[in-house]
């Protein structure tokens, strides 16, 4: 398995959950992790999945992951397993927003079959750190991720037969 995970941060926290994830899914493949701002000239046609996340601000996205997905070009998701986290404070869902949301709207918009429920991460503190907690709660997300591929992968097999 083949996997990508962009992510936007800007103290740190999504980064930190990003490392999560491709820690438990580079068990299971190739990983690769790349800030929105580095993520270019990736062959998209080799990629089995794609994990997108960035931090949470004025309930969206970053301009640096907004400019990631400007710059895909069209069809480059298309039938690729995908799914949205963000990091965000802790508040209410209504208070603060997500950005998991747009960004599972723009994997959705991409082509990209999304394959798990979006995810939010909370920080807290200042500057923001991960609550206590967030880091092992993405490993379990990841693992979850796994689970929905390897499900996904099977139901075609069969359905191929």
């Amino acid at each position: 398995m083949n996997s990508v995970i962009v992510y936007g941060s800007r103290h740190g926290n999504t980064r930190t959950i990003a490392g999560s994830i491709a820690s438990v899914i580079g068990r299971e493949g190739s990983v690769r992790i790349l800030s929105a701002e580095a993520a270019t000239g990736i062959a998209w046609s080799e990629v089995d999945l794609v994990v997108v996340g960035g931090p949470t601000e004025a309930h969206g996205i970053t301009p640096a992951l907004e400019a990631f997905f400007a710059a895909l070009p069209a069809g480059a998701l298309s039938g690729k397993a995908a799914a949205a986290f963000d990091t965000r404070l802790h508040w209410p869902r209504w208070l603060s927003g997500s950005a998991a949301n747009a960004i599972g709207l723009r994997l959705t918009e991409a082509g990209a079959n999304i394959i798990a429920a979006e995810a939010s991460f909370l920080v807290a503190g200042s500057p923001p750190v991960n609550e206590p907690g967030e880091t092992e709660r993405a490993s379990t997300w990841a693992l979850a991720l796994i689970s929905a591929l390897t499900s996904q992968s099977v139901l075609a097999l069969t359905a191929s037969k």
